[in-house]
């Protein structure tokens, strides 16, 4: 029977590793070998708060430790020594979870000795207690954990020179670090908070540099949401990463986020362990237009999400359930054109961000209305009471921002042809529009009322109005709260085959504000703008068919 230790001879050879912990995290003694055979063996294991040299000072474990249920033995007559059941491949020891209150630099150290087969108990007992105090060998020696504070991870930083990128050109960019300790560096790429949710467009990553101390590994060529770039290792010291962007020749122009994540720890904990850092940039290209959608309600009350695809000929997906419950409504409007979602990396949007960008108001049949903000996460918020007495007006359109104050305004048209507006207050309250003021009277020669978009490219929403005969009017929007539009152009007749007439805004990627149609055997059209005052919308196109289904398109 051979009782002393396995040599690296033997083909045996045991390692551990050294931890760098967060407070509020998992300590794991972990042990791997290579070379053992199916045979069950031992292996032994000795905590202390210092070194271990064999005479037992120090044993046991800080107070911010706390042991988790174990298969280890604690062996009989020493403090904080275990034998664990050792395993072909790996051994996992005992395992402690480190309090959240854990001081910096807590340290606990672990000496280790495997014992073979018929291996002498109290030899691998005597190694693993003085393992400090003593040379590693392949099967024995020590290790410890270190809890290194939030604070400690947050010296390391990274400093960062990022020029723009111009469509079709490569652009040498750099990161700058300080790394206070050793650790693994990842990038990548994210657009900035606050632009439209639009897949990302071809820019690639690539010649990267790194100096002594630092290597990178590309993981992925394409710069994309979601996909990690380059993943490094650096040890402490100061380094200079570099790497080159390169656009496509078609790139729009983007705001940018490079997102540096650095972590110094050997274990995640509970918490966010990461330091995380950004640098800024933009694309320089084509100005990115926002997309409208289109929004349906059929007679059950179900409404339909369109998204707009950005082209002439198809210029909407197909539609997505959205909500129901709309049957209880007998006018919908929405104020302004509904705009794409924007992007936050947190998923959380700052108060307001969406308004203006599609909410709803509907009236009810007891004359109530109802105010829906457009919110990024669910579409549109739980609606809020706006007030009584709205039965008094048979039409109702959404103005878009008429006296330019960044609050969308209504106005409505009541039983004697009077247009009133209501401006917008921006409140979150029911106080959603401010006391209306008289626009004008003899409106009630209409019988179709579309508003809220830009026509005629000057930056104030405008108005159409179509009469009995057919005829379509453009009222331009003048910016002023007491007389927000001009004297009536006409601009077009044979407008009267339309039941359904909406100012849905940019369709077709141009900048111009279009029109949609459906006519009375339910066909939609697109009548895209022009951006003239006179004439403002070229030849319809067919958008297609079975759009009779619903009473109302936004």
């Amino acid at each position: 029977m051979n009782s002393s230790p396995a040599t690296a001879e033997d083909g045996l050879h045991v390692t551990v590793r050294d931890e760098v912990l967060p407070p509020n995290s998992v300590s794991f003694t972990e042990v791997n070998f290579t070379g053992a055979t199916a045979v069950r063996s031992q292996v032994v294991v000795a905590f202390a708060t210092q070194p271990l040299d064999g005479t037992g000072d120090g044993a046991g474990w800080p107070a911010s430790f706390k042991l988790s249920p174990t298969e280890c033995e604690e062996v009989p007559g020493y403090k904080a020594v275990f034998t664990c059941l050792l395993w072909p491949n790996q051994s996992r020891g005992p395992e402690f979870v480190v309090s959240t209150d854990a001081p910096e630099m807590t340290t606990l150290y672990r000496g280790y000795a495997y014992i073979p087969p018929g291996g002498d108990l109290a030899e691998g007992i005597e190694a693993a207690r003085s393992a400090g105090a003593r040379p590693a060998t392949a099967t024995s020696g020590m290790s410890r954990s270190v809890v290194m504070s939030r604070e400690h991870a947050l010296r390391n930083t990274v400093a960062y020179d990022l020029p723009d990128v111009p469509a079709g050109k490569t652009v040498r960019q750099a990161l700058r670090i300080h790394a206070n300790d050793a650790g693994r560096l990842y990038l990548n790429f994210l657009r900035a908070d606050g632009q439209v949710s639009r897949p990302r467009e071809d820019i690639q990553i690539g010649n990267v540099t790194t100096g002594p101390g630092s290597s990178c590994t590309l993981n992925s060529p394409k710069v994309d949401a979601g996909v990690l770039n380059l993943n490094c290792r650096l040890e402490p010291g100061d380094h200079t990463i570099t790497y080159e962007l390169t656009a496509a020749p078609g790139v729009h122009a983007w705001r940018m986020r490079a997102l540096t994540s650095y972590n110094i720890y050997t274990s995640n904990g509970f918490d966010d362990t990461y330091v995380r850092q950004t640098g800024t940039f933009s694309t320089v290209g084509a100005p990115v237009l926002p997309r409208h959608d289109l929004l349906a309600r059929d007679t059950s009350g179900q409404l339909f999400w369109y998204n707009n695809t950005g082209t002439a000929a198809t210029p909407f997906s197909p539609r997505a359930p959205f909500t129901t419950g709309w049957q209880t409504y007998n006018k919908i409007t929405r104020l302004s054109p509904v705009v794409e979602k924007l992007i936050y990396s947190t998923g959380v949007v700052p108060a307001g961000a969406e308004r203006g960008r599609g909410d709803i108001v509907a009236r009810d049949s007891a004359g109530y209305l109802w105010y829906y903000d457009r919110q990024f996460a669910h579409g549109y918020a739980t609606r809020v009471k706006v007030g009584s007495g709205w039965n008094i007006y048979n039409q109702l359109a959404g103005a878009g921002d008429v006296n330019r104050d960044s609050r969308m305004d209504l106005v409505a048209r009541d039983a004697s042809g009077v247009l009133w507006l209501y401006k917008g207050t921006g409140s979150t309250s029911s106080a959603r529009f401010a006391t209306r003021v008289k626009i004008g009277s003899g409106w009630g020669i209409y019988n179709q009322l579309a508003a809220g978009a830009d026509l005629n490219d000057d930056g104030k929403p405008d108005l159409v109005a179509r009469d009995a005969s057919g005829v379509l009017w453009l009222y331009k929007g003048t910016g002023s709260a007491t007389a927000p539009y001009a004297t009536r152009v006409k601009v077009g007749t044979g407008w009267k085959i339309y039941n359904q007439l909406s100012l849905a805004g940019d369709l077709t990627n141009d900048g111009k504000t279009d029109a949609v149609a459906r006519d009375t055997s339910g066909v939609l059209w697109l009548y895209k703008g022009t951006g003239s005052a006179t004439a403002p919308f070229a030849k319809r196109s067919k958008i297609g068919g079975g759009w009779n289904i619903y009473n109302t398109i936004l």
